[in-house]
């Protein structure tokens, strides 16, 4: 007999209050094999035990004039479990990749450990569990979430971990929870892949919104040797320009979102442009 695919595991009991509708933020409400947002009618089937919250679609969205490029291509990546194998697998194997997954992991756990134990810890995008053993142990319960079924997939088959896990999907344009709902949010290696301004700040205040206590994000630093490099390099191989961010438009978002960016390491100052920035909440 095959189990109900909409059937959520009981770690979900505590996350149904803090649910909220990615569109319009009302209150979600169970409804069989869905969600549903009731002031506005719009739902979200619960697939295989996983409720699909991502809502695709980017700038052209939010009232703005459609740019030039938008990060909805990059969203339709890894939708299926094999084409997230493979991009897991190459993380997995490649020598370049263990090398400074390695460093990742370490500056990881620092900030991680720097902060109070949570109770609810969300990684987004979590692809296919990279991160996940890391950092399980600094919260109660791990919220997997990623745009691509394939990725949250994959991650439950493979990339389970001794801490309470949940998973679905969600965009991090549209965070699928109230605001200051969640203790604690990582999102390492999604800003760099968005290609205007607008999406990359849009990212930042969202996961601010969403976050109780302290964010971990990373986002490729415009002042870095490695994106120094590229521009001097760009009028000879014709590449196109790094997606970045700099350090105080960061720590600007930060401060209008009521957090303090605190730590702000590079991943490595020579071979990499990625930095870790560690937004905590101010306190009154």
């Amino acid at each position: 007999i095959m189990a109900d695919p909409t059937i959520l595991t009981a770690e979900w009991n505590s996350l149904l209050p803090l649910l909220a509708c990615p569109q319009s933020r009302q209150p979600l409400a169970r409804e069989g094999d869905r969600f549903v947002c009731k002031p506005t009618g719009a739902e979200y089937r619960i697939h295989e035990g996983i409720p699909q919250f991502a809502v695709f679609g980017s700038a052209e969205q939010w009232g703005s004039q459609k740019p030039a490029e938008t990060s909805e291509s990059y969203q339709q990546n890894y939708q299926k479990v094999k084409e997230a194998a493979k991009y897991n697998e190459m993380y997995a194997h490649r020598w370049s990749k263990q090398w400074i997954t390695r460093r990742e992991y370490r500056l990881l756990r620092r900030l991680l450990a720097s902060q109070p134990h949570c109770a609810t810890l969300l990684d987004l995008p979590s692809g296919g569990g990279r991160l996940s053993p890391q950092i399980a142990e600094y919260t109660d319960l791990l919220i997997e979430a990623d745009i691509a079924l394939g990725q949250v997939q994959y991650g439950r088959e493979f990339g389970r971990v001794k801490a309470r896990q949940v998973w679905m999907t969600a965009s991090g344009f549209h965070i699928p929870f109230r605001d200051a709902s969640i203790d604690g949010i990582v999102c390492v290696r999604l800003n760099h892949h968005l290609p205007t301004a607008e999406e990359r700040e849009r990212l930042v205040r969202e996961l601010l919104r969403v976050a109780k206590r302290f964010v971990v994000m990373t986002f490729f630093d415009y002042h870095s040797l490695k994106n120094l490099g590229r521009r001097l390099r760009r009028p000879l191989d014709r590449k196109p320009p790094k997606m970045t961010m700099t350090v105080h438009r960061v720590r600007e978002l930060a401060t209008e979102g009521g957090f303090e960016l605190v730590q702000w390491p590079a991943l490595a100052h020579m071979g990499s442009g990625h930095r870790y920035a560690l937004m905590v909440k101010r306190t009154a």
